[in-house]
């Protein structure tokens, strides 16, 4: 503003020309480079210096041209806070696609990094068809798919409610075997919302889990309960029980076993496998997070 303020001056003193038009400019400008309200103190400055520069006379002879002039240093502040308030939205925008799809970039790369680990240790059991294998392979990333159904935005970052996702991860796995065993899945979940790399690896350890429970918990066709819980206080508590034949070998063998382990490790937890009087109880335990 003091720029203007010395062009007006410069102008008044070669010219004699007393007009105040150079100082709106300063006035606009004022309120695109600086921080809000800074227009509305270069309107105060310049009204300060057209009051000081006023042509000797009695003062009702330029009330109303200062009149005119702070109105129209006000209108134009107000226009100059609302083109920077849209400037700034848009640079916001673009920061905040930029941070998107560099996540994006991030999380696709790490979830086919977790798909080419799964893939090995699968690959390493021989005694296990092909169409077996695959099929496993497909729940295990129709799994990883499911969570971006379930992202939302706190705070600019992407979370998952674990409650309905796991919940909803449930439903579909007790609907897959629906007809086809006599086995029930029920669940229950504390409130929990987590960031999507913790959804995911906690989603796939419930898949291995409920769905060992399936395979190997009730032979011969023989009907049974499987319960999901996730209890939250200091910490995460992810429980899946049964009631079936109980955990033949410890520690149990087999891909999903492996995969459950390894994913525990990654979120900083513990996996613990025990048999009860009717069944076994699987419990991951891990440090709550924090969004």
């Amino acid at each position: 503003m003091a720029f203007f303020i010395l062009v007006q001056m410069g102008l008044q003193s070669q010219s004699g020309f007393g007009g105040l038009f150079f100082l709106l400019p300063g006035i606009f400008f004022c309120g695109i480079l600086f921080d809000r309200g800074s227009s509305f103190f270069a309107t105060v400055l310049a009204t300060i210096f057209a009051v000081y520069t006023a042509p000797a006379g009695p003062w009702s002879a330029h009330l109303l041209t200062l009149g005119l002039f702070v109105a129209t240093g006000i209108v134009i502040g107000v226009v100059a806070e609302a083109f920077r308030n849209a400037m700034e939205k848009v640079v916001a925008a673009e920061k905040a696609k930029t941070v998107l799809l560099m996540e994006l970039a991030h999380r696709t790369k790490n979830n086919l990094a977790m798909i080419s680990a799964m893939m090995r240790l699968q690959a390493r059991r021989a005694d296990v068809s092909a169409a077996d294998a695959l099929g496993d392979m497909a729940s295990r990333i129709q799994v990883m798919a499911q969570v971006y159904d379930h992202l939302t935005i706190r705070t600019e970052r992407k979370v998952v409610d674990a409650k309905q996702y796991l919940t909803e991860l449930c439903q579909h796995l007790s609907a897959s075997i629906s007809g086809a065993s006599p086995v029930a899945i029920t669940a229950r979940a504390d409130e929990l919302y987590i960031h999507s790399e913790q959804a995911v690896p906690i989603a796939i350890i419930l898949n291995e889990l409920v769905t060992n429970s399936l395979k190997y918990a009730f032979p011969d066709e023989r009907p049974g309960h499987i319960h999901v819980e996730l209890h939250v206080d200091g910490e995460v508590v992810l429980t899946v029980s049964d009631n079936g034949i109980g955990i033949r070998t410890q520690p149990p063998e087999g891909v999903g076993s492996r995969v459950v382990s390894l994913l525990s490790q990654q979120l900083g937890g513990t996996i613990d496998f025990e048999n009860l009087d009717q069944g076994c109880r699987v419990t991951l335990r891990m440090p709550k997070p924090s969004v």
